[in-house]
């Protein structure tokens, strides 16, 4: 039996832009056993999908260091470190630094530029009288400005000996020349006072550890999703023993064990509810102000579940525990972002096969500018200014973010919002669907349906209520094992009813679900039928409705026929009424110029009755599970990409198959782990609010990317002096390097712009 591929998720140290991004990538791929790997430079993480029996952890580490760089497992989703105090560290390190640079650079440009600045220097060290005081006063400033800066020296000398040269590589060669040119002018044979570049390098350094900086305090910003639903897991938990509480840490919480949650605590685990009452807050969860009654209810009622990491607003809640640890539904959504943030959107490719070769393209530009110039009779200080500025305006960093950052933007805003994206992919396809189709039950409608007619087949009226208890004892009896919607209604009237207590529901046997027609057991040793007509057809009991129930059974209710030994009995009529904002979300899906389809497996009187409710005018009834998918298949050969919103396990196929599935929070968990969206709070309203937020984000990626490559395609050019010649300006090295730095904090900031996107407000 072969291995199945797992999945394993490192920290990567050293990556500065695009092209180390690729060399890893390189670097795991080559691998054996290694089945894809996708590098993050916005969280500085890599997903590699590996066979187990060929490759391992260790092998994948050493290769990633082969390559130049360090890798380190990431620890369980548990104690993963929150990406925002791994940047807020970065920027506290690149601040240091960069003030240290600034502190000298300063100084050091007063002091090259002093004559031009209007102001002249003192006779002991002005560079007309005393040229090697002058030059070396300048090399002691600049000495602690390179030592700010050693790692543009460490990782670039490395990365270019290991064959695979990054953006500390272009300044690390840059700057090394402006030094080594000044000090040639400094100690060579001839000084030269004008061959001084020492604060060209200065400030160069010092401007691109400041964009450093500001693009780590601009990161720990874009990963404040992630880190706030980190933030959420709790850390202790009061234990109910025996009557007694005792306080645990939450790592010794197991199902089963009785918690006791006290106003203003944080739920420890999912659970339900066995004791008292209060109102939770669950925004984390579905980004829905308003808090939610919590009170001892049904088994899975939404009443009586509590989640982990929701806050407890008044009163004592008395909790047995489901689900702990990474089974919580918090730690399923943490993990659902993380790596919809850590895998690449096809958007990316372009970026990606840039940044592979972007970096030796720019030195031997640089190359070719300082060979052009030296051919053309520039001056030595012409050349290297003209090269240098080449080196340091080229910004592989902002093609590298322009993708992750938005993506990771993009969906921690919708996670704390209540929407999930499974990966970056999922959300790339959302934003060029032009079809929604969607599952009636629980999706349009409430899901909750409810009996409103028994009739009997031997009357015009309903019958006495010996007789139509009659209908609703057998049925509820043979339902009683039916996870389907309507057989629990049928139950739960019969609940309602006491005939648990006054009759007793009988023992079955034989119990065998039809899934798309109804149920089939034997009950006190009769045959028991509790579906619908296709159902009645299939085993015999009658062609065709009979006209008497017919006419009765009100226009757009689900009837259940219910037939005892191959005779109908009755027939029971439920209704499911729509949800209050299907209207309204129907109408936004038509606004955002979608074709909205419905599916179901009702009969076409119920389909009309909620679609005349909710404005969805094509319809396919009568459907059965299987054929969801068949039907999804059809439009989508027809060339149109389809989304496709379910909730239950006979959706499961049709979510899978469309082109993003999108699965209602409330749903089983079949649907929600084979959906590419999930929505954790069941409003339709919030399925627009997913595919405009996907619109955004990639219309945001757009824009970083044309940045990006438009900076560099106008940027290298003008560095290179391709204007002087048409009389146009010359570009500095500092301002060049100003330029760099700045490049990749923009991306950024327009990036953070997806912050403030406007969701519906419930």
């Amino acid at each position: 039996m072969e291995q199945p591929i797992q999945i394993i998720n490192l920290d990567i140290h050293g990556m500065t832009c695009a092209g180390c991004v690729n060399s890893v990538e390189k670097a795991l791929g080559n691998v054996d056993g290694v089945d894809l790997a996708e590098v993050n430079f916005a969280l500085n993480r890599a997903a590699v999908h590996y066979n187990p029996e060929i490759a391992n952890p260790s092998v994948l580490e050493s290769a990633v260091e082969e390559a130049g760089f360090k890798a380190q497992r990431l620890k369980d989703t548990e104690d993963a470190p929150e990406p925002s105090e791994q940047s807020e560290q970065e920027y506290l390190k690149f601040r240091s630094k960069m003030w240290l640079a600034l502190g000298f650079s300063i100084p050091l440009v007063l002091l090259a530029m002093g004559p031009m600045l209007g102001f002249s220097l003192p006779n002991w060290f002005a560079p007309e009288t005393e040229p090697l005081r002058y030059g070396m006063l300048q090399l002691l400033l600049t000495l602690p400005v390179l030592w700010a800066g050693r790692d543009f020296y460490t990782k670039g000398i490395s990365t270019l000996l290991h064959r695979t040269p990054n953006m500390d590589t272009l300044v690390a060669m840059g700057t090394a020349a402006a030094v080594g040119f000044s000090l040639w002018n400094l100690f060579g044979t001839q000084l030269n006072a004008e061959g001084f570049y020492f604060e060209t390098a200065g400030v160069i350094i010092a401007l691109i550890l400041m964009g450093k900086s500001l693009e780590a305090k601009s990161r720990s910003h874009a990963s404040a999703a992630i880190s706030s639903l980190l933030k959420l897991r709790p850390k202790a938990a009061v234990l109910v023993h025996e009557g007694k509480e005792s306080s645990i840490s939450i790592d010794l919480v197991h199902p089963g064990d009785v918690l006791r949650v006290r106003p203003g605590s944080i739920v420890p685990a999912d659970g339900i509810v066995v004791e008292g009452s209060s109102f939770v807050d669950e925004s984390m969860l579905t980004g829905e102000p308003l808090p939610v009654e919590k009170t001892v209810g049904d088994h899975g009622s939404s009443g009586s579940e509590v989640t982990g990491g929701t806050l407890n607003t008044n009163g004592v809640l008395t909790i047995r525990v489901q689900s702990v640890g990474g089974q919580t539904t918090l730690s399923r959504i943490i993990r659902l972002v993380e790596n919809a943030q850590l895998a690449k959107a096809p958007v990316a490719r372009l970026a990606d096969q840039v940044a592979g070769f972007f970096v030796p393209v720019v030195l031997v530009i640089a190359a070719f500018t300082g060979v052009g110039w030296w051919l053309s009779g520039a001056s030595a200080n012409e050349i290297l200014g003209y090269t240098v500025a080449v080196l340091v305006i080229a910004c592989p960093c902002a093609l590298g973010l322009a993708t992750p950052i938005a993506i990771m933007v993009g969906t921690g805003t919708g996670a704390q919002h209540g929407i999930l994206f499974r990966n970056a992919t999922a959300l790339e396809a959302a934003q060029g669907l032009n079809t929604i189709i969607m599952d009636k039950t629980g999706t349009l409608t409430e899901g909750r349906p409810k009996v409103t007619q028994i009739l009997t087949v031997d009357t015009e009226a309903e019958n006495s209520e010996t007789d139509t208890t009659e209908v609703l004892l057998f049925a509820a009896a043979v339902e009683q094992g039916s996870e389907h919607p309507l057989g629990r209604a049928v139950v739960a009237e019969a609940q309602k009813r006491n005939l648990e207590v006054d009759l007793t529901l009988p023992e079955i046997s034989a119990f065998e679900a039809k899934t798309g027609f109804g149920v089939k057991a034997v009950c006190n040793e009769k045959l028991v039928l509790a579906g619908n007509p296709a159902l009645m057809r299939a085993e015999n009991v009658f062609t065709e409705v009979p006209e008497n129930l017919a006419e009765q059974i009100v226009s757009g209710s689900t009837p259940i026929f219910v037939a005892v030994d191959g005779k109908l009995i009755g027939v029971i009529c439920l209704a499911d009424e729509a949800r209050p904002e299907s209207k309204a979300a129907v109408r936004k899906f038509k606004e955002l110029g979608l074709e909205v389809v419905m599916l179901t497996g009702d009969q076409q009187s119920s389909a009309e009755a909620v679609a005349s409710k909710t404005g969805v005018t094509k319809i396919h009834a009568g459907v059965l599970p299987e054929e969801k998918a068949k039907i999804v298949k059809q439009y989508q050969a027809q060339g149109a990409r389809v989304g496709m919103i379910g909730d239950g396990i006979n959706d499961a196929p049709a979510l899978a198959q469309a082109d993003v599935g999108i699965a209602m929070g409330s749903g089983t968990d079949v649907a929600m782990e084979t959906s590419d969206v999930v929505l954790m709070k069941n409003d339709l309203r919030h399925v627009s609010d997913a595919l405009m937020l996907s619109r955004a984000t990639l219309r945001n990626i757009r824009q970083n990317l044309f940045w990006a490559f438009g900076y560099n395609v106008i940027g290298i050019p003008i560095a290179a002096g391709l204007l002087v010649p048409l009389g146009g300006p010359a570009l500095h090295p500092m301002f060049a390097a100003g330029a760099m730095a700045f490049s990749s904090v923009s991306v950024v900031i327009n990036s953070l712009r997806l912050r403030g996107f406007s969701f519906f407000k419930s």
